[in-house]
């Protein structure tokens, strides 16, 4: 049953993503990026927001079912930004005095996206050589 939990969230996520997508490219154009910004930022947040307060009561008391938590947090913000995963991640590593793994979690995350985004394209355009 959690899988479809996710589901149900991963989809509603994405569709706001779209939603989002769809509203700053008619704004802004395609030129800036501002959806993705926007997304990751506001993902970041709600996702930090929402553990953050579950975590201290987690033991004590359940705010919210683990239906309603995985539905809300790994489908929901997953499907609206991943990005929310890794920033939680690396502020939890600095929060548990990990700073230069924070960093490096963080760095080697940006660094081999990036790589495997250029990979990618250089792979796709050889394919269709």
């Amino acid at each position: 049953m959690s899988y479809f939990y996710v589901f149900i969230g991963g989809g509603l996520g994405s569709m706001c993503r779209y939603i989002i997508t769809q509203a700053t490219v008619a704004k802004f154009g395609v030129f800036l990026p501002v959806s993705t910004l926007f997304v990751n930022t506001c993902g970041s947040f709600f996702m930090s927001f929402v553990m953050g307060l579950l975590l201290p009561i987690a033991h004590h008391l359940h705010l919210l079912p683990e239906s309603a938590r995985l539905m809300l947090t790994v489908g929901f913000l997953g499907g609206l930004s991943t990005f929310s995963a890794l920033t939680l991640e690396t502020v939890t590593l600095f929060r548990g005095g990990h700073v230069l793994l924070s960093i490096l979690n963080m760095g080697a995350n940006v660094f081999s996206g990036l790589t495997a985004a250029v990979l990618g394209m250089y792979l796709a355009a050889w394919w269709h050589e």
